[in-house]
């Protein structure tokens, strides 16, 4: 990767071939991840924090002043379920105004850049047809390269979630794709990268890349439900618009399908006596409603 560049999803998937079950393997992408976890020596350390230096570099410049919303949520999340066709429907139609960036992993996050891909309503009701016939990212995907070797069967599992994400990318011509920055990290390396992102800033240090995530979103985050991941994203967004860190506090609005974020992980408790009744009713927004979040997200920037 040259200076000031972003991955592409041409270079990270090159040799990948939806006929081939183990050519995931061969990628830039694969083999990254698998020298990541093999090559612990203090020179390897050196030359991928200056990597990460690069790409936070490269970020930068392809961000360019443009006002940026991101989406979090759960890499677990159905690609035929009612939070991934939100999901997907809101970046479509932010996309328009906004820079759409993610984690850009499964889930949540590849909803986020397949929205922010697809031009018109159409395009995207096909794409999410395509999608359906591997909807479920696979379980057990840990021990995809125990020992620093690919494990076949969780490999041809692996393969058969990815060929719908490239039939859908095949169906849509580079020129007619929406641009979007997804930001995902070697660090879960068994969480490829979604290939629906224009541009890619993969890093191998999570933290330094889960701080950027959160910092460039001025424009706001918008959370779908998600676990562990998710919510130390809400509180470390929290701490940021608390102390107001980038000189600004980014709105946060709530995607809350089946009172996720009103009942099961009631984050108002904690955000309203944090910020206080006046940022927290100007800043916060908690709904299942999909064109709320979007007259949200537009109408405070």
């Amino acid at each position: 990767m040259a200076d000031r560049s972003l991955y592409s999803p041409d270079e990270l998937f090159a040799g990948f071939d939806a006929n081939d079950v183990g050519s995931y393997a061969s990628t830039l992408d694969a083999q990254t991840y698998l020298d990541s976890r093999l090559d612990l020596s203090h020179e390897a350390r050196k030359s991928r924090a200056l990597h990460d230096h690069h790409i936070t570099e490269a970020r930068d410049a392809f961000i360019n002043r443009r006002h940026v919303v991101a989406i979090m949520g759960g890499h677990a999340e159905p690609r035929n379920s009612e939070v991934y066709r939100s999901v997907a429907t809101i970046a479509q139609r932010l996309s328009k105004r906004f820079l759409m960036t993610s984690g850009g992993g499964p889930g949540a996050m590849e909803a986020t850049h397949l929205g922010a891909m697809c031009a018109d309503q159409t395009t995207l009701m096909a794409a999410l047809a395509t999608l359906s016939q591997a909807a479920e990212f696979p379980h057990g995907l840990a021990q995809l390269a125990p020992g620093g070797i690919f494990d076949p069967a969780l490999l041809a599992v692996l393969h058969r979630w990815q060929v719908p994400a490239f039939e859908v990318l095949d169906a849509i011509a580079p020129e007619q794709r929406q641009p979007s920055l997804s930001i995902p990290t070697w660090f879960y390396g068994h969480e490829p990268p979604t290939p629906f992102a224009t541009h890619i800033a993969k890093y191998f240090h999570n933290a330094i890349r889960e701080d950027g995530l959160l910092a460039i979103a001025d424009a706001g985050i918008i959370y779908a439900p998600g676990k562990a991941g998710t919510l130390q994203e809400v509180f470390q967004d929290a701490a940021q618009n608390y102390y107001q860190s980038f000189g600004r506090f980014s709105p946060m609005a709530f995607l809350d399908v089946d009172r996720y974020w009103s009942e099961q992980f009631p984050v108002e408790k904690l955000l309203r006596p944090l910020f206080g009744e006046e940022n927290y009713a100007r800043w916060v927004l908690i709904t299942p409603d999909a064109d709320h979040i979007i007259d949200f997200m537009t109408s405070t920037k």
